[in-house]
């Protein structure tokens, strides 16, 4: 298998766990915002809503963070952009 297909592989599941993320986060704030406001939750449901898009994106960078360096994926997975810098690798 190569990079680029492991690379699209990662990408694939990358994707279901985010949508799944987000609508677990969602349906969390959706409950504590009910328990909280009671009726009124229907005037933030926007907020809501962008709440948990934020949060499943700030989830899922760190998530992507942890697995790439926990099963040392960096050199099995093409980079998406190429940098013209090259950065020191961090500790």
């Amino acid at each position: 298998m190569t990079n680029k297909q492991r690379t699209i592989i990662f990408i694939l599941l990358g994707t279901i766990v985010s949508i799944v993320l987000t609508l677990v986060i969602l349906i969390l704030l959706i409950l504590v915002g009910s328990l909280l406001l009671k009726e009124r939750i229907v005037n933030f449901l926007p907020l809501v809503l962008m709440l948990a898009i934020f949060l499943s994106l700030f989830v899922y960078q760190k998530l992507t963070i942890f697995v790439v360096r926990k099963w040392n994926l960096e050199d099995k997975l093409d980079p998406l952009f190429k940098s013209k810098k090259r950065h020191k690798p961090r500790d």
